[in-house]
């Protein structure tokens, strides 16, 4: 039976609009609203509009910060409890299907077409024994993406079976047809060769850029006028044009699509509105199809599913293939989607049970600072994951040291996966809900080594 809040303390929802509220004109009321709505939603509670005007008076000589969305507290020890409200952690997916085993797969596995590239071999799972025995789990495994085929993360997976599949389809070869990577460098010098184009916090854009290398293309990237120099230097190393937006990533994938539009480029994008064409879609279909050849390799790997899997989220891409994968082998291990406090997008949409778009905030995980979840990823994401939560920089920071303490080089965006089931396992509502206990077995993904080499240098030194 449905509670209202008032039941649940008032005095409680007070003191939690205090603690969210600071200065003056930053952000609108209306995402405290959300917020609230969310955590009605968590604990099965209705948020009258009554509710919302009585709060509204409790805060309205503040407003709310965007960095106190959550009222996170930082623990002091990476490796003690951390004395934070679960509730504002965790949001559970009240829409995950039970039954889904993901989505339908095509006649060819892309990891047949991966193991022609040069240079390819699965990438390493290293276990942390340590830190299960302190977080009080019986494994935690890390599948370190620090270097795929000459890149520091797993990103050319997608991007290269998405031109595969591309290719293809210009040729007018057959859907099932595979095309070695040597042969398709041939096909696509013969098609133009073509220019891509594509937009990027950092990873996808330098695959991509990669990519155009190896096959002859040409490359326009799109980036945020805000992106790291070191991202830059490396997306423009691999021969590509780099253009600078003034504004969010999602104003750089906007530009990038009008770009490859006007100018007949091939558009490559890792993530799509609703307002994207079909083409589009399938190219952002197929970029987190071939992510699944890594959680291919991983579960092979490991020998049997995990029971906890956390993947860190932008736009939702790989955290879909993520999803898509294990359901393929398991109906009841958890899924959790981690996310930066601020660029939540993913736990807003599974409160709302549709997508919800965030303002631009600054993180040190650079490469989850999206603002949307990609139209094709949300239909997967909402059958096939458990729940969202978010980390903090500090907690992320955490996490890239205790990886260096094991031999693994992780960006901030590459230890969010392992920050969350840290975050999870020391904390006793969290543990709960998730159904932690020390049998469990937990899988996360460093997704990226050193990609900023000066902010990896800083959080070390931290």
């Amino acid at each position: 039976m449905t509670k209202s809040l008032e039941e649940l303390g008032f005095k409680a929802m007070k003191r939690l609009a205090r603690v969210m509220c600071a200065d003056r004109g930053e952000i609108p009321m209306r995402r405290f609203h959300e917020f609230l709505k969310t955590l009605g939603t968590t604990h099965g509670a209705v948020v009258s509009n009554r509710m919302l005007r009585r709060v509204d008076a409790v805060a309205d000589r503040f407003i709310v910060r965007p960095r106190e969305w959550f009222p996170f507290h930082a623990g002091t020890s990476e490796h003690g409890d951390v004395s934070t409200p679960g509730h504002a952690r965790l949001v559970p997916n009240p829409r995950r299907e039970r039954g889904y085993g993901g989505p339908p797969t095509g006649a060819t596995r892309p990891i047949s077409f991966h193991r022609t590239m040069p240079g390819y071999a699965p990438t390493p799972v290293v276990a942390m024994p340590e830190l299960a025995r302190t977080h009080r789990v019986a494994g935690i495994a890390v599948k370190n993406e620090q270097e795929r085929l000459g890149l520091p993360s797993f990103k050319l997976l997608g991007s290269s079976w998405a031109l595969h599949e591309r290719v293809k389809a210009v040729a007018g070869l057959s859907p099932d047809a595979l095309i070695a990577f040597p042969d398709l460098s041939r096909i696509a010098r013969g098609l133009g060769p073509p220019t891509l184009c594509t937009a990027s916090d950092g990873n996808h854009g330098r695959a991509v850029a990669a990519l155009a290398e190896a096959l002859g293309c040409g490359c326009v990237v799109l980036l945020p006028a805000d992106s790291a120099a070191s991202r830059i230097d490396s997306i423009k190393g691999h021969g590509a044009t780099v253009e600078l937006v003034d504004g969010s990533y999602d104003d750089a994938v906007a530009a990038a699509r009008a770009t490859a539009r006007a100018r007949g480029h091939w558009y490559c994008p890792d993530t799509v509105g609703a307002e994207a064409s079909d083409e589009d879609r399938r190219f952002a279909s197929d970029v987190m199809t071939g992510y699944g050849t890594l959680f291919e390799e991983f579960f092979e790997q490991i020998l049997r599913p995990p029971d906890l899997l956390f993947v860190q989220a932008g736009v939702g891409g790989l955290s879909a293939a993520a999803a898509a994968s294990l359901r393929r082998v398991s109906a009841t291990a958890k899924v959790v989607v981690v996310e930066p406090e601020g660029s939540n997008a993913i736990a807003l949409s599974f409160g709302s049970g549709a997508p919800v778009s965030v303002p631009d905030t600054q993180t040190v995980m650079a490469c989850l600072r999206c603002q949307s979840v990609s139209f094709v990823a949300w239909p997967i994401l909402l059958a096939g994951v458990d729940a969202a939560m978010v980390v903090t920089d500090d907690e992320a920071a955490a996490a890239v040291r205790q990886l260096a303490r094991r031999g693994v080089i992780a960006g901030a965006s590459g230890a969010a996966g392992l920050a969350g089931a840290l975050v999870a396992s020391a904390d006793g509502m969290l543990r709960a809900r998730l159904g932690i206990t020390p049998h469990s077995q937990v899988a996360v993904v460093n997704t990226e080594g050193a990609t900023d080499p000066a902010s990896y240098a800083a959080i070390l030194a931290g």
